[in-house]
C-alpha cells in the first residue's frame, strides 16, 4: 500500500511544479545553477589570484545565466504580445529582439570598460563582437533552413515572411552594400595618400548620420509590424500565464541579462590580459578577432537555441521570423546603435574585418531573399551554402593579413 503524502509534501510538489511552469527550470537545473553560482562566488572571494579558475567560473555561470535569463525575457514578452493581440510572426520578431539583448549588453559593457579604463583594444573587441554576432546570426539562418527542411528536402516559406520582410531585407542589403563601398573607397584613397605622404593607413568611423538612419529604419519597421493587430484565426494563441507573471518574467530576464553581461565582460577582460596568445603564434589582430568571436558567440547562444528548437518542432514561421528578425536587428538596430553610442569616443571604425562582414551580410541576405521569392521555398542546399559562406568569412577574418 502506497503511503499517503503529508500536506507539507503536497505543497512542496505543487510549488516545484509551479516553479517549473513559470521559469521552465527543473530542480536539477536549479541545483546545477546553484553550484555554478557558488563556484563563481567562492572563486571571486577566496581564489581571485587564480586567474584561470576565475575565468572558468565567470564564463560558466554567465553563459548559463545568459541563456536562461534570455529565455525568461522572451517568454514574458511573447505572452504580453499575445495579450496585446498581435500576430504570431510579430511575436517572433519581439522574441528575437529580446534574444538579441545579450549581444547589445555584452558589447556595450565591453566598450564602456575599454573607454573608462582607457583600453582601446577592448573597444575594438566590442565593435568586432557586434559584427561577429551578425555572422553567427547568418550561420543560424543556414542552420534553421537545414533543420526545417530536413524531412522534405525543402522549406516552404510562409507568405507573411515574404510579404512583410521583403522591403526590410532589401533595405538591409542596400545599407550593407553601401557601407562596404564607402569603406572600400576610403581605403583606396587612404592607400594613395599613404604612398604619397608616407603616412599610415587609418580606418574611418561609421558616419553618425548613417548609424542614425539604420536605427530609424528598423524602428519604423518595428512600429509597422506591431501596429498590425489583426492576426488570422490560425495565428490566435491563448496565453498560458497571467499578465503579472509575464511582466515579472520579462523584468527578471532583462535584469539577469545585464548581470550575466557584467560577469562575462569581466571574464573576457581577464582572458585578454592573462592568456598568452602570442606564445601560441597568434598575432595581435587575430587575438582581437578571437576575443570578439567569443563574445559574439556568447551573445548569440539564446537565439541559436530558440530558433533551432522552433525549426526542429516544424514551426517554420516562428523560426524564420525569429532568425530574419534577429539578423536585421543586429545589422541595423544594434550596429547602428553602437555607432551612435561610440560617436563621442571616435565612432565605430570601418576596419577590414567589419567591411568583410558587411559584404557577407549583404550577399547572404540577397541569396536567401532570392531563394524565398523565386518559388516561395528554400531547400537544404541553399541553407548549406549560406552556412559555408559565413564560415569562409570567419576563416578569412582569423587569417593573418
Amino acid at each position: 500500500m502506497t503511503p499517503s503524502k503529508s500536506p507539507t509534501q503536497t505543497r512542496i510538489e505543487v510549488a516545484d511544479e509551479e516553479l517549473h511552469k513559470v521559469f521552465h527550470i527543473s530542480k536539477k537545473e536549479v541545483a546545477f545553477a546553484g553550484v555554478l553560482l557558488a563556484f563563481y562566488i567562492v572563486t571571486l572571494l577566496f581564489l581571485s589570484d587564480n586567474v584561470l579558475l576565475l575565468i572558468v567560473a565567470g564564463m560558466s555561470f554567465s553563459l548559463w545565466l545568459t541563456f536562461r535569463a534570455s529565455h525568461w525575457a522572451i517568454d514574458g514578452l511573447e505572452t504580453l504580445g499575445i495579450y496585446a493581440g498581435i500576430s504570431a510572426y510579430t511575436i517572433g520578431v519581439l522574441s528575437s529582439l529580446a534574444s538579441n539583448t545579450p549581444e547589445a549588453v555584452i558589447s556595450a559593457l565591453t566598450a564602456l570598460r575599454g573607454i573608462v579604463t582607457v583600453q582601446p583594444d577592448l573597444v575594438t573587441i566590442a565593435v568586432l563582437s557586434v559584427v561577429m554576432a551578425a555572422g553567427f546570426n547568418i550561420i543560424l539562418l543556414g542552420c534553421v533552413v537545414v533543420i526545417a527542411a530536413r524531412k522534405e528536402g525543402l522549406l516552404k516559406v510562409p507568405i507573411e515572411v515574404i510579404k512583410d520582410d521583403a522591403d526590410l531585407i532589401r533595405w538591409t542589403i542596400v545599407a550593407m552594400a553601401l557601407l562596404f563601398a564607402l569603406g572600400l573607397l576610403h581605403y583606396i584613397n587612404a592607400i594613395i595618400i599613404a604612398i604619397e605622404t608616407a603616412t599610415p593607413v587609418v580606418s574611418i568611423p561609421l558616419p553618425a548620420i548613417a548609424g542614425f538612419m539604420m536605427v530609424l529604419s528598423y524602428v519604423i519597421y518595428a512600429a509597422y509590424s506591431v501596429s498590425k493587430k489583426s492576426p488570422s484565426t490560425q495565428d490566435i494563441i491563448q496565453p498560458h500565464r497571467s499578465k503579472r507573471t509575464s511582466v515579472l518574467l520579462a523584468v527578471i530576464g532583462f535584469v539577469g541579462i545585464f548581470i550575466a553581461g557584467f560577469i562575462l565582460t569581466d571574464a573576457i577582460e581577464r582572458i585578454f590580459h592573462f592568456v598568452p596568445f602570442s606564445a601560441y603564434g597568434v598575432g595581435h589582430e587575430q587575438e582581437l578577432a578571437i576575443m570578439a568571436m567569443i563574445i559574439g558567440a556568447a551573445g548569440a547562444i539564446p537565439e541559436h537555441g530558440i530558433a533551432l528548437i522552433a525549426a526542429a518542432k516544424d514551426k517554420a514561421g516562428i523560426a524564420i521570423g525569429n532568425t530574419l528578425g534577429g539578423t536585421t536587428q543586429v545589422l541595423l538596430l544594434i550596429i547602428g546603435g553602437v555607432s551612435l553610442a561610440l560617436y563621442p569616443f571616435g565612432g565605430l571604425p570601418l576596419s577590414a574585418a567589419v567591411l568583410l562582414q558587411f559584404a557577407t551580410a549583404a550577399g547572404s541576405l540577397w541569396f536567401l531573399k532570392r531563394a524565398m521569392t523565386d518559388d516561395q521555398r528554400v531547400d537544404i542546399f541553399e541553407g548549406v551554402m549560406i552556412l559555408l559562406m559565413q564560415a569562409f568569412v570567419f576563416v578569412l577574418i582569423l587569417t593573418p593579413i
